[in-house]
């Protein structure tokens, strides 16, 4: 038995090899060289698929998200900026089809202390002092009749005027109001400015909105605002500026001011009007001839005004309203010459500025 394994192992050894083909053993010398020359192009067209493919999702989240706040450990930060490719206005006006089509804005860089406007978790305890700083120029004829429209064109923040930048606050705003269910009226000011001469009066420093019985959904309309590009915050009543996210910020921010202090910005002031039992309304901040409350008849029905071609809702006699808040000569203008005067009752602790915006 064992003599027979053996034979048949040395009968296995002794079996010839089988004879491979030349062209055969040719292939499979050169197999390795082979996959060497299709796995390199593979790789290649791969990688460059993926770079490719990586560009094409950076273009698409830039275009449709806002960049972050970037510090870089030396003073300086650049903010978020809104995309104004992603805000859904209200209107097909050609404002915002051309701010559209200016594409993404010029990068923003904040030095120094404006560092705080990155941080925007301090917005809300920053009050005034996160609105964008913006000079500004009041001075006529330059800034007779400044319209929004104007701030597409600017060249430098020192050829901004307050009145476009009011102009585009007092839209955008009474727009949002209306969209969130509110009722908004034009007021005070503004309302001046319409009846004058149906525009923005060019030495103000705010706009002014009344909104009828309260704010509805403050929130949502807060957040509605500030995806837009605008700050609101409470600070005795509730007040809207230009936040640093906004896409214009590049073309508005001056550099050369400090953070902006109370009221030394374009800014909206919402003034509440609640109709009482009586029939009467009570306009918050109106001092007239019977003190903050206006017969009923005056307010109601809601007329219009038109501030450079737009259409406003506005209280039933514009000219009464304008009577008792300013005097018999509302018409004529009257620049302010003093800082304006904080009252430090409880009931009227707002600015008293009405008779400073004639």
């Amino acid at each position: 038995m064992e003599q027979k394994i053996e034979e048949d192992v040395d009968a296995t050894k002794r079996t010839p090899p089988r004879r491979v083909g030349a062209v055969r053993r040719a292939f499979l010398s050169c197999r390795g060289f082979w996959t060497g020359v299709t796995v390199v192009p593979t790789f290649v067209v791969v990688l460059v698929g993926l770079v490719l493919f990586g560009f094409a999702m950076e273009a698409h989240i830039l275009a449709c998200m806002p960049e972050f706040s970037v510090f870089n450990g030396k003073g300086v930060c650049v903010p978020r900026v809104l995309n104004v490719s992603g805000i859904e206005y209200h209107s097909g006006h050609r404002f915002y089809s051309v701010l559209k089509e200016m594409g993404q804005p010029k990068t923003l860089k904040f030095r120094g202390e404006h560092t705080k406007l990155c941080q925007e978790s301090l917005r809300t305890k920053m009050k005034y002092g996160y609105c964008l700083p913006i000079s500004g120029r009041k001075d006529t004829p330059f800034c007779l009749a400044g319209d929004r429209t104007d701030l597409l064109t600017t060249g430098s923040p020192k050829s901004v005027c307050y009145a476009s930048v009011l102009h585009m606050l007092l839209v955008d705003v009474y727009e949002e109001l209306k969209a969130t269910g509110n009722t908004p009226l034009i007021t005070f000011g503004s309302l001046l400015g319409a009846v004058r001469n149906g525009s923005m009066i060019p030495f103000t420093e705010d706009t002014d909105i009344g909104y009828v019985q309260r704010l509805h959904d403050i929130q949502p309309l807060r957040k509605a605002l500030w995806d837009k590009g605008y700050h609101m915050f409470y600070l005795n009543i509730w007040r809207v500026c230009v936040a640093p996210t906004h896409p214009l910020a590049s073309k508005l921010y001056d550099s050369s001011l400090p953070l902006t202090q109370s009221y030394d910005v374009p800014y909206v002031d919402l003034y509440r009007m609640k109709k009482a039992k009586t029939g009467n309304w009570e306009i918050q901040e109106m001092d007239g001839s019977n003190g903050r409350f206006f017969p009923g008849h005056m307010v109601e029905p809601f007329s219009q005004v038109t501030i450079n071609g737009m259409p406003f809702d506005t209280v039933h006699d514009p000219h009464f309203f304008l009577k008792e808040a300013y005097g018999p000569d509302y018409m004529t203008p009257q620049q302010r010459t003093e800082e304006p005067e904080i009252r430090n009752s409880t009931s009227n602790s707002t600015i008293n500025i009405i008779g400073e915006k004639k």
